[in-house]
């Protein structure tokens, strides 16, 4: 995008640029996304990687592998991906939550700064309290904290010298229940059981439709996760809305429900179509059976559950499998109802 927009901008594709300015909301979804132009209001950018190095008026609220902000957030910025950094020149004017495996912080934040991640480096400016959940954390050289740092990890946090911190510093262990692990395995199974039995239902009663929908994400991936971002983040900003008016409680209530089967149906389309993919290499069936096709959700679940244990990984994999499963979703009714029609 290369021309200025008077109002909001949805964009999605292979790779998106904003080149100029948005008067208002960008919502953006692709493979990677740079914003070197102003953004009016709140961005909202989900992608593989995504680069912020122009100016957002509001809140910025990112998710991807790679995500780095080196321009200006106004107000508060919530980031979740793998490798997060707020480069030496990115500035964020309120709070910032963020959320990944490698976390860098050296700009400034204006306020609070909250991180939960692996391994946390702050060597830039925070004008307010940190908190950290994560198995390291290191204050660099020239680290400037306000107010007070609290650390929940294994090991003590490492602090630079030359490093200020303004108030107190604590180092909280984890605590650990002995029950926990067990417990956790236990959820871990009844949820494995719980959804492959709904999407073994699903591929029963809609022979046709399940299965389709479910091919639709590796025929269609770019229109499946650019419907499936404004379908998670639009549905409930129209749901909140309907509820504000009041008159529209009983719709809100009913798209509320709708929304989080949907959610549901999501995820186990996305698990289908990994299991229709490894199935295929195993199987030379040209249309594959009921049985087929319940047996690669099975393994498809699995791996997808395995994958979900993995810290902040296993967040990215769910996020993923939502916005590609719902995108797919509505493509598919959306061709159904055509077809219906005609």
């Amino acid at each position: 995008m290369t021309q200025d927009l008077p109002g909001d901008l949805v964009a999605t594709g292979g790779t998106v640029h904003v080149g100029a300015s948005v008067a208002e909301t960008a919502i953006l979804a692709g493979g990677n996304i740079t914003v070197d132009g102003a953004v009016g209001d709140d961005l909202i950018a989900a992608g593989g990687e995504v680069v912020l190095r122009g100016h957002v008026g509001d809140d910025a609220r990112l998710a991807g592998g790679t995500l780095r902000i080196a321009g200006r957030v106004e107000d508060d910025a919530t980031l979740a991906g793998g490798t997060v950094r707020v480069e030496r020149d990115g500035f964020v004017g309120g709070r910032a939550w963020l959320a990944g495996g490698e976390i860098v912080v050296a700009g400034t934040v204006g306020r609070q700064l909250r991180v939960a991640g692996r391994h946390v480096s702050i060597e830039g400016t925070v004008h307010g309290d940190v908190q950290v959940d994560a198995e390291s954390l290191d204050i660099g050289p020239a680290a400037r904290i306000d107010g007070d740092v609290v650390h929940r990890g294994p090991r003590e946090p490492r602090i630079a010298t030359g490093a200020r911190v303004g108030g107190r510093i604590e180092h909280r262990p984890p605590a650990e229940a002995r029950w926990a692990p067990a417990f956790a395995v236990l959820v871990w199974i009844l949820l494995l059981a719980g959804l492959f039995v709904t999407g073994a239902v699903m591929i029963l009663l809609f022979p046709r439709f399940t299965p389709a929908a479910a091919q639709t994400i590796r025929t269609d991936p770019w229109r499946s996760l650019g419907v499936g971002t404004l379908v998670l983040l639009g549905a409930p900003a129209l749901m909140v809305a309907l509820f504000v008016t009041g008159i529209g409680v009983p719709l809100g209530l009913v798209l509320l429900a709708a929304y989080l089967v949907a959610l549901l149906v999501a995820y186990l389309l996305t698990a289908l179509s990994l299991g229709m993919a490894g199935m295929r290499r195993l199987a030379s069936e040209p249309a594959p059976s009921r049985g087929t096709l319940v047996l690669g959700l099975l393994g498809a679940l699995v791996v997808l559950g395995l994958l979900r244990l993995v810290p902040v990984l296993g967040g990215l994999v769910s996020l993923a499998a939502l916005l590609f499963g719902n995108g797919a979703l509505v493509t598919e009714l959306h061709r159904s109802y055509r077809g219906d029609r005609r």
